[in-house]
């Protein structure tokens, strides 16, 4: 592929465009890459963000790049205009490197994307480009969307970190919606430094300070007490996975924060069920007209979803979103006397094939009450698959969130990059 000179001068950008060159034809993190980034350099303003490339999950628009949310039915879309967070980020400087593949609509029927830990597994879901970009150290930071477990999981999986802000902290103008009620946008990093830079510069639009440098950032803050949640699912988790958190506890222990059992009021099934009815309901109002027709092109899980919508009355719907808000009301009660609450990213490690996405039900809580959540890399199973420790805070309190984490990561395994396939030839 060949590229304006003028990028020589970018040490960052061409970097990443050498790597992708040589790495995305195994993993399939791309849907559209520019031939030539001449016009954003020069467009570029500077800002806490200046030279950065970015990759950009394919749910979001972008105006110069086509944006197909994963689907045949919009393989020609091209938006007329950028959405909120892209702007924001073209304001701090930042180059939209290209758009990252994403299940489709962002639910389960997933892309071409593979595992750069192991290429016969799954990535995760829904962000599924964006973290195996990160994770292969194409890009250190990609946006990601989460409705329930699609930043945080597949940052997990593919042993990188994942931010989802507080809901409602960064607009979704110009996303697809796939459940408008449960939609975050969010950030999968390479470094949680990069994490609390977009935090401060992109989701606080300023109003909070950035540390300066990845040195300012790097011993976080610790914790004095976590809580601990397994919730009534944990004979159900892998147990290898429980090995690994009851590992990370027994560490943090040992560094003297205290750790305690909590539970969120309510059982993980009954979230579930909420969860569930919510987003099926809001998927089939968001989707099913613009597919009309064409439903024969859409995959399987996703007509499944819209089926299950359809079914949902307006007074059903209308009844969950009250529980909803009663439940966000009240959601900050389990962190009382806690720094935050640790738990699983997910019951498993990443699964064999590309079939399935994985299991993001312990992404669940955090999704549906609308709290800020962290993953970070906590190690990996015997056969090199990553684990990932998941941390949960106070609505509108990410920052101490992200020190918290920045912190716990300190003590916990530091992962080598993965052995990519193109490496090895």
């Amino acid at each position: 592929m060949m590229h304006n000179s003028n990028i020589e001068t970018n040490t960052r950008l061409h970097t990443a465009i050498a790597a992708a060159d040589r790495l995305d034809n195994t993993l399939h993190c791309f849907t559209f890459r520019p031939a030539d980034y001449a016009s954003q350099i020069t467009a570029a303003v500077c800002g806490p963000l200046t030279g950065i490339p970015i990759a950009v999950k394919d749910l979001i628009d972008t105006a110069d790049m086509p944006t197909t949310y994963g689907s045949a039915v919009f393989q020609d879309n091209q938006p007329e205009k950028d959405a909120w967070i892209v702007t924001k980020l073209k304001e701090a400087g930042a180059i939209i490197f290209g758009k990252t593949v994403t299940t489709e609509f962002a639910w389960r029927d997933a892309g071409p994307t593979v595992n750069p830990w192991n290429t016969a597994h799954t990535p995760g879901g829904s962000s599924s480009g964006s973290a195996a970009a990160v994770s292969a150290g194409i890009v250190d930071i990609a946006l990601g969307t989460q409705t329930v477990g699609s930043v945080i999981r597949p940052a997990s999986y593919c042993g990188v970190y994942g931010y989802k802000p507080t809901f409602g902290l960064i607009p979704t103008e110009g996303v697809h919606e796939l459940a408008g009620s449960l939609d975050h946008l969010g950030f999968i990093v390479s470094d949680l430094y990069w994490a609390a830079v977009c935090f401060a510069h992109i989701v606080s639009d300023g109003a909070i300070s950035a540390p300066s440098s990845p040195g300012q950032f790097a011993p976080g803050i610790k914790p004095r007490r976590l809580g601990i949640y397994r919730s009534s699912q944990w004979p159900y988790v892998q147990s290898d996975v429980q090995q690994n958190f009851d590992g990370v506890i027994r560490r943090l222990a040992a560094q003297g924060v205290e750790c305690v059992p909590v539970d969120l009021g309510h059982d993980i099934l009954t979230f579930s069920a909420l969860i569930s009815k919510i987003l099926a309901r809001e998927a089939y109002m968001a989707i099913s007209e613009g597919i009309a027709g064409r439903e024969n092109l859409v995959g399987p899980y996703l007509r499944e979803l819209i089926a299950f919508g359809k079914t949902i009355s307006a007074q059903q719907h209308e009844a969950a979103l009250n529980q909803l808000t009663d439940l966000r009301a009240e959601r900050d009660i389990a962190l009382q006397g806690v720094d935050a609450i640790a738990t699983i990213t997910s019951p498993t490690t990443a699964l064999k094939g590309l079939e399935k996405t994985g299991d993001a039900s312990f992404c669940m809580p955090a999704t549906l009450l609308g709290l800020p959540a962290v993953s970070v890399p906590s190690g990996f199973s015997d056969d090199f698959l990553p684990y990932g420790l998941q941390l949960i805070g106070r609505s509108h309190d990410d920052l101490a969130l992200l020190n918290t984490a920045q912190w716990v990561s300190t003590i916990l395994p530091t992962l080598a990059a993965p052995a990519l396939p193109s490496d090895k030839m």
